[in-house]
């Protein structure tokens, strides 16, 4: 039931995202890139360090939830939905409705980035032909754990929030972490943006393990605070 739950609050939101996603597709197979070397150069940091992870926090902005609150899909509520009440009364541990829900959104996630990474190398020539189909599997690996952070913080944000404030505030804080990763030396193991850009295995041929690591780590304790509050709230 609570799956059930999950993906009726979720399936227009999904549907929205793979709209946004076959939107940049269709973007990046009408671009012409320059042909000097200087150009494909600027090309690829462009489409791995800005593209790509711009689409992967609006992605998970758009279907994190805090496993609680009922989110009514694209209409600004402020306050608890009417059945967030009838969510509450269901013999189920909080937990368990903040793990259900928290897997269903990241889920959506994971299916959504794997289209956008995919689909990116099969419509892009100059990434064909930058990158085999096999780094392209683990660029998508690396985007996927990378984004657990900043999809776990929505969760978080989620449980203090109302839901638009939830993709704001989303939106704001990983925007002002990605504008800090492009202009302050940031310790290469926290810096998941540089991890999804020029640390990649596309561009850097290797994977940024440190940095996948400390965002699954922080993927844990984002969940675990968002649990203590979801705990610790009177709806």
């Amino acid at each position: 039931m609570l799956c059930y739950k999950g993906w009726l609050e979720t399936r227009f939101r999904l549907l929205f995202t793979v709209g946004i996603t076959a939107f940049i597709l269709s973007i990046q197979h009408s671009v012409h890139y320059a042909t000097t070397a200087r150009g494909r150069q600027v090309a690829i940091l462009t489409i791995f360090g800005f593209v790509i992870p711009a689409v992967m926090v609006a992605i998970c902005a758009m279907l994190a939830g805090a496993g609680i609150d009922t989110q009514p899909t694209f209409q600004a509520t402020k306050g608890l939905h009417g059945s967030t009440l009838f969510t509450l009364s269901l013999p189920v541990s909080r937990l368990r409705l903040l793990a259900v829900r928290s897997s269903i959104g990241w889920l959506e996630v994971a299916g959504s980035l794997t289209l956008l990474c995919g689909g990116i190398w099969l419509v892009t020539p100059l990434v064909r032909a930058t990158a085999t189909g096999t780094e392209m599997l683990k660029y998508s690996a690396t985007v996927l754990v990378c984004s657990s952070a900043v999809y776990f913080f929505s969760v978080l944000l989620g449980t203090v929030l109302d839901d638009q404030w939830r993709i704001y505030g989303t939106m704001i804080a990983t925007g002002a972490l990605g504008w800090l990763s492009s202009h302050a030396p940031l310790p290469a193991f926290a810096d998941i943006f540089r991890a999804m850009g020029k640390g990649s295995p596309v561009i850097a041929h290797a994977m940024p393990w440190s940095a996948m690591g400390f965002s699954l780590g922080l993927s844990v304790l984002l969940f675990v605070a968002a649990l203590k509050i979801a705990q610790a709230r009177e709806y």
